[in-house]
């Protein structure tokens, strides 16, 4: 299941905009990027996403209809090589209520609810999942690991919330699956036990997944050579695995459901929303953040919202989207063509932005250079290529080059 595109009328600072998170029209694009300054509307087009999969809104945490006048929200998802389309409007009893082409948006709403979580097993063929930047705060601490019930493997996964607790339970009880004496447990528990070691290996700087303490139920992780529990590692790199072993556990439901290949379980398709995806990571690993998603769970259609430009350049292909302010509301615009596979530094300059890779002296003195060359002021020019030059003479020794290539043209 994928989405192939999404039109929004009167919802919070947009008065219409259109996404097509397709790579030819057809297919869907892998990864979609949606950046854009505070405020512009980012996060609500995931939450417009959200609530569509949920029903019409009821439980997003916020009203995002732009002040509560007429607004539709219409999205295409492909699923099964079928095409469904689905609109949003706000009934005469001023309940939001999706109308589709298909009963899937109602299956998916009843599989998400806490009252419910059941879902028809020919329906079940996905994953959907959204991260926040948000950290959990509860205890790591389980008395026992509890059954993993995999009808109800999409409750809450469109809350954003991640518990502590679910983690260390998971990790807990594929442990106990590959210690089953049962054999077609115990190799359930073997291949997805080496998945677990293999995002594990892929969120730390030398670490590793060692073992569980079975009389206290603690994950034990080796960084750096130091064997460590799951509270003592960094939040970017508890990110990280939280939510990576979360959507393994989303996978493991889909195969207990329908029996599908054991090699097959990071293959299992769906939608990853992923809000200010930069958070709690260095540059480093926002470089390679999204590209690690893909490479365990390669059949994912991931959709992240980000003010950083090294997650706008980090995957090849990308669709980019900019979300851009007005005098009253937000428009958004279609920038694949600029930003996709174009270097860090080009995107950090661009206009939006507009980030110069030096300190604000030297900043001002390269938009004054620049001014000075489009009104032909020579002189000025010269003045503040020597102060630049004064201030970093390596960066600035092209400076020279620029010169003598002026002289050599000119005799």
């Amino acid at each position: 299941m994928q989405i192939l595109n999404l039109s929004l009328k009167n919802i919070g600072t947009f008065i219409e905009g259109n996404i097509d998170f397709t790579s030819d029209g057809e297919n869907y694009a892998p990864v979609t990027i949606i950046t854009g300054e505070n405020g512009t509307g980012k996060t609500l087009i995931l939450d417009a996403i959200r609530g569509m999969f949920y029903g019409g809104g009821q439980s997003i945490e916020r009203n995002i209809v732009r002040d509560e006048i007429e607004f539709d929200i219409i999205m295409t998802i492909k699923t099964n090589s079928e095409k469904i389309n689905a609109i949003c409007k706000q009934t005469d009893n001023k309940q939001f209520q999706v109308n589709s082409t298909n009963d899937l948006f109602h299956k998916i709403n009843i599989a998400l609810s806490p009252y419910n979580g059941t879902i028809q097993k020919s329906n079940n063929h996905y994953v959907l999942s959204y991260w926040t930047s948000k950290l959990s705060s509860d205890s790591f601490e389980i008395t026992s690991p509890k059954p993993y019930n995999p009808e109800k493997y999409l409750v809450n996964a469109l809350s954003g919330v991640h518990s502590n607790q679910d983690l260390t339970n998971t990790i807990c009880f594929f442990d106990n699956l590959r210690k089953s004496e049962e054999p077609n447990e115990k190799q359930l528990g073997e291949v997805i036990f080496e998945i677990l070691k293999r995002i594990v290996k892929a969120c730390l700087l030398n670490g590793e997944f060692k073992y569980v303490k079975q009389k206290t139920y603690t994950p034990i992780i080796s960084q750096n050579g130091l064997e460590v529990s799951l509270d003592k590692l960094s939040s970017g790199n508890l990110y990280l695995i939280q939510r990576l072993v979360s959507l393994l556990g989303q996978m493991y439901a889909v195969h207990e459901l329908n029996k599908t290949p054991l090699s097959d379980i990071c293959k299992t398709e769906g939608i990853l929303l992923i809000d200010e995806a930069e958070n709690h990571l260095h540059p480093k690993w926002q470089k390679t953040f999204l590209n690690t998603i893909l490479d365990i769970f390669p059949n994912l259609q991931i959709i992240a919202t980000t003010h950083s430009p090294f997650i706008v350049g980090s995957v090849a292909n990308a669709r980019v989207y900019v979300c851009q302010a007005q005098t009253d509301h937000s428009i958004i615009v279609d920038k694949t063509a600029e930003y996709s596979n174009s270097p860090i530094d080009e995107i950090l300059i661009s206009e939006v932005f507009d980030t110069q890779p030096f300190n604000t002296e030297i900043t001002n003195l390269m938009k004054q250079r620049k001014e000075a060359i489009t009104t032909h002021n020579k002189a000025n020019r010269t003045e503040i290529e020597q102060k630049l030059q004064a201030l970093n003479p390596q960066y600035f020794s092209y400076f020279d080059i620029d010169e003598l290539l002026e002289k050599i043209t000119k005799s």
